[in-house]
């Protein structure tokens, strides 16, 4: 069995020492948060501004996609990797196991998805391909359809992630219970190399959107590789944070290098996501552990990180608002003689306080309570 109290040093990005803690006892990891407030930002900013153009010169979408794939590939690994060691114990058995994992995910996920596209489909058909396609999307191959569509018009373009997510909850449990501990390493790295080997083959059938669920395997692999350390190795943490900031470092000039090919560059094609995955999982180590100095005061101030407990209402409603909710609020205001006059930013400004009032009604009225019942499917029922 690895040691599970190794307390060792190691610098964080702010350049300081600190001492990690104990990696078996880490559970709520408030840094995390902020850093889902940066993910989903950077996707509002890509969906509401010109591409290629001003804020919105750097791949922003990518980014903030590949920061939510890291960082669920280490928490739903993690949570996979200490189940996977309860059942080798013997104080857990796999079907209940895996049953309490898809059933705690689909309190959070199904839900709130399920309730907009329900909605689209109803009040906004002609902006979605779903009236067309249903089935696509009540059954999560939303990913699929635009796959063979390439329609990123469509209103709900956002969800082909969920989609890829939902995915990966189907396959890669089986794929942690059923590794034995010694082979569970290379089964992570495995996770990365498809995800780049499968973006080289879309590459030479002319696909470069990469939105089928292997072509995003890296992202979830590196943060699987995280988890992995802290779970069944924590005492080579310190050696891996370090070997951590050089990747990184290799990684943000290898970006850098990249943004100045086209996007249809096989290296940009092949390379531009894991290298930002590369950049995403240093900020999700450090960030897990608790980052110091300046950038952990940033991290840790309580308004970013309460929107990113509520990213995912934020992410999910980010599409609806600016061209459907804001100008219904606007003929609302109407009626009370209220007219306001939005500009190019106003209108921008405004909607993203409109943006953040439904997501935050969405989790206080609505998620909340549902993710609440998650309490009857515990990991530790028995």
């Amino acid at each position: 069995m690895p040691k599970r109290n190794t307390f060792t040093v190691a610098s964080d990005p702010a350049g300081s020492a600190q001492a990690l803690p104990d990696l078996s006892r880490l559970t709520h990891m408030p840094q995390l948060d902020a850093l889902r407030t940066l993910a989903v930002m950077l996707v509002v900013v890509y969906h509401w501004f010109p591409t290629g153009e001003g804020i919105n010169r750097l791949p922003n979408g990518t980014i903030g996609v590949m920061i939510f794939f890291v960082i669920s590939g280490f928490l739903i690994s993690r949570i996979l990797l200490q189940n996977r060691n309860r059942i080798l114990a013997g104080s857990a058995q796999l079907g209940d196991t895996y049953r309490n994992f898809f059933v705690r995910r689909a309190l959070r996920i199904f839900p709130l998805y399920y309730l907009v596209i329900t909605f689209v489909l109803i009040a906004l058909p002609q902006a979605s391909d779903i009236d067309e396609h249903p089935l696509y999307y009540y059954l999560y191959g939303y990913n699929i359809l635009l796959h063979q569509t390439g329609n990123w018009s469509d209103l709900l373009s956002p969800f082909w992630t969920l989609g890829v997510e939902e995915q990966l909850y189907l396959i890669w449990p089986w794929v942690v219970f059923l590794t034995s501990r010694s082979s569970t390493r290379l089964a992570i790295i495995g996770l990365i190399v498809i995800g780049v080997v499968s973006r080289g083959i879309g590459y030479l059938r002319g696909d470069l959107d990469g939105v089928l669920m292997p072509a995003s395997l890296d992202a979830f692999g590196l943060g699987a590789l995280w988890a992995y350390v802290i779970t069944e190795e924590p005492e080579q943490a310190n050696t891996f944070l370090k070997r951590l900031s050089l990747a990184a470092g290799l990684a943000l000039v290898g970006f850098i290098c990249l943004l100045l090919l086209p996007g249809d560059d096989v290296l940009v094609v092949l390379f531009q996501r894991l290298l930002i995955s590369v950049l995403s999982l240093y900020l999700v180590a450090n960030a897990s552990l608790g980052i110091r100095g300046p950038a952990g005061r940033v991290l840790d101030n309580g308004a970013l990180q309460y929107v990113g407990r509520i990213s995912y209402g934020i992410y999910v409603f980010h599409m609806l608002v600016p061209g459907y909710f804001v100008p219904f609020a606007l003929r609302v205001a109407g009626r009370f003689g209220i007219h306001p006059t939005l500009g190019y930013w106003s209108h921008r400004l405004f909607s993203l306080a409109v943006l953040i009032a439904v997501a935050s009604a969405s989790w206080y009225a609505f998620e909340k309570p549902i993710n609440g019942l998650k309490r009857y499917f515990s990991y530790n029922d028995k």
